[in-house]
């Protein structure tokens, strides 16, 4: 069992209509995943938390503690791990809660893939939460709310408490409080979205993403930052956005976009910012279009993996040197799309069934 299918399993086990032998091999892939593997699942189960059923039928004690103990042992290298980093910058009571911060998003992340097949083990398991992972009381405790866009799903708009607008693209999970309360307006967002804030001056409004943080009093800004790119990119519409990464931070005016890759774990990551980018093709996705331009193929290969849900294979002797640039109507479909795509020259294009398999001309 793939990643991709191990995802698809937990959709399908959310409505029920999952066979005994699927389940089992879920259960064998959970066995063997890695830690960042079991927060994909994580996040996938919280996204769906409102019409989680927890189930009966659970695996055995032996297979939870077994896999507990596997992400005890994670916790403790990702502890050791905070605790070198945090030796070389100044110490103090904001390294001590790094450091709690980091063994508590992957036991607690990892751990709820447990509770999505054994009912009989949520009791333990919150208690030893409370006892380990909820020793440290972050500003994450409150965004209890999760509006998401599937892969392959149609853009959606949202509006949040204080008024802001948020449209989601596909592929796209955000997290936000039922309401906002204290100094600031915490979201988190994994994939792409469009953000128009209530201006606010007491109160400023923080996106939290990979590796990074976007602070906003009142403004409109694009965010990308999807697990499957390379890097993230804030891109100011109108008003103003600071961007932190680590140590470092700029502040962006309209029409610039800063980049931050995701870099190696315990490396600080550079921003990089880019002038006169075009706000309308950034958002074409919110009107229903792709905008490519100057693109590599793999680049636009894992939009429109997303915007229509399929697996993409591209042979590695396919050029990453050829550009894209290129507008589509994602109503088009997939095989109009690839065939115009084809007619640049840049690659063969072909669907087999649920995979695009992509190969040098």
């Amino acid at each position: 069992m793939s990643l991709q299918e191990a995802k698809q399993f937990v959709a399908h086990f959310v409505i029920g209509e999952y066979t005994p032998e699927e389940k089992a091999a879920f259960l064998q892939w959970l066995s063997g995943a890695t830690v960042a593997e079991l927060n994909i699942i994580a996040d996938e189960h919280e996204a769906l938390h409102d019409s989680w059923p927890l189930t009966t039928d659970g695996p055995s004690s032996e297979w939870v503690a077994r896999l507990e103990q596997k992400l005890d042992v994670a916790v403790d290298v990702a502890i050791d791990e905070a605790i070198e980093t945090e030796d070389e910058v100044e110490a103090g009571e904001a390294s001590i809660g790094r450091i709690r911060y980091i063994g508590r998003r992957v036991w607690i992340a990892a751990a709820s893939v447990i509770v999505i097949l054994s009912a009989g083990a949520y009791l333990y398991l919150s208690q030893k939460g409370s006892d380990r992972a909820l020793e440290m009381r972050d500003r994450e405790a409150s965004l209890t709310n999760v509006f998401s866009v599937p892969r392959g799903g149609e853009q959606r708009e949202l509006t949040l408490p204080d008024g802001s607008k948020v449209w989601l693209n596909a592929a796209s999970i955000l997290k936000y409080p039922v309401t906002f309360t204290g100094p600031e307006r915490l979201v988190e967002l994994s994939g792409e979205a469009f953000f128009q804030v209530t201006r606010n001056s007491g109160n400023p409004f923080r996106v939290l993403i990979k590796d990074a943080e976007v602070e906003v009093l009142g403004t409109d800004f694009n965010v990308m930052a999807y697990e499957d790119e390379p890097i993230s990119r804030t891109t100011l519409v109108e008003g103003s956005v600071k961007i932190e990464s680590g140590k470092r931070s700029v502040k962006l005016e309209p029409g610039q976009q800063a980049q931050v890759p995701y870099p190696s774990p315990g490396v600080e990551a550079p921003i990089k910012v880019l002038s006169g980018i075009d706000p309308q093709s950034v958002l074409a996705w919110k009107d229903g279009n792709f905008e490519f331009d100057n693109a590599d193929v793999r680049t636009v290969m894992r939009s429109l993996a997303r915007s229509y849900n399929v697996e993409v294979q591209v042979d590695p002797n396919v050029p990453s040197s050829l550009p894209v640039t290129a507008v589509f109507d994602r109503k088009l479909g997939l095989a109009k799309i690839l065939e115009q795509l084809e007619a640049l020259n840049i690659a063969h294009f072909k669907i087999d069934g649920k995979r695009v398999i992509v190969t040098p001309v």
